[in-house]
């Protein structure tokens, strides 16, 4: 592993513990092992950190995301691995998923709006290229962005949610069947 890998890992362990604002350079120096003249090479402050944590989440996020409609054989397997993909992910990714969806500090979204704008329109480029041929085939249904995304990962997120706040004892992939058959019925095409 890499000195800065040390560094993002100890800070999600501190930022998990402690939240980014009562996180401190101290307590990611002490899980990491590097000097805070090494952190301070890598990053420029905690928010710099905290910031990197978020932009690198939600690419590894999306990547995954894209990849398994790139992957998938017929409309119906993208729409449907696309669900077991979020909700695997979270389950796989729990701090990450955490830190993204419920810890949302709102001086690190701003820190990182150039970053997350730019990740999210080519995100949702891919996702259009996607699904607009399917559309246009009659397989899905023409939604705007918005109401396509509420419905296909809506019920997957806000029962994530859910589970990440311990709200929720389900097993997300003991959930993904069902979640994912119903994002496929809610954007398939009327017979």
């Amino acid at each position: 592993m890499s000195r800065r890998t040390d560094i993002l890992d100890a800070a999600m362990a501190e930022f998990t513990a402690h939240g980014v604002i009562d996180g401190s350079i101290a307590g990611i120096r002490r899980r990491s092992g590097a000097s805070v003249g090494s952190i301070y090479h890598h990053f420029h402050s905690k928010e710099d950190i905290a910031t990197t944590l978020y932009v690198e989440g939600m690419r590894d996020y999306q990547r995954g995301f894209v990849s398994a409609l790139e992957d998938a054989a017929t409309t119906q397997a993208g729409v449907e691995d696309a669900v077991y993909h979020h909700l695997g992910w979270i389950a796989q990714n729990r701090d990450v998923a955490r830190f993204l969806l419920l810890e949302r500090d709102a001086r690190v979204i701003a820190a990182s709006s150039d970053a997350l704008r730019l990740l999210n329109r080519r995100f949702f480029r891919a996702v259009l290229d996607w699904t607009k041929p399917r559309v246009q085939a009659g397989e899905l249904r023409a939604l705007t962005p918005e109401i396509l995304t509420a419905l296909w990962i809506g019920p997957s997120q806000d029962l994530a949610r859910h589970w990440l706040a311990g709200r929720s004892r389900i097993s997300l992939s003991d959930a993904a069947p069902e979640l994912a058959g119903a994002a496929w019925r809610s954007l398939t095409a009327a017979p």
